[in-house]
């Protein structure tokens, strides 16, 4: 996942939570995530380009996890001023 900004991917801050991706599906939900719970995989494994906004969506659901966790927020954010 390319990101505007220096900081993991998507799949990187996947993989440092540990948690599965219904986990981090109910966090995306809860940040006004809409797609489902396969949509979300395949954008965090890399299989379907996830939009900016959805992207940035993704992101903040793991960074939570992490500040939550007393850590930093280490997954980029992608500029939303891009075109996709």
């Amino acid at each position: 996942m390319t990101s505007t900004e220096s900081g993991m991917s998507l799949l990187d801050g996947m993989q440092l939570s540990g948690m599965t991706f219904s986990e981090l599906w109910l966090r995306y939900i809860a940040v006004s995530g809409t797609v489902g719970e396969l949509e979300l995989e395949a954008y965090v494994l890399g299989l379907l380009l996830p939009d900016a906004y959805q992207h940035n969506l993704i992101a903040q659901a793991l960074n939570e996890y992490f500040l939550e966790q007393g850590q930093d927020h280490p997954v980029a954010y992608r500029d939303t001023a891009t075109v996709d």
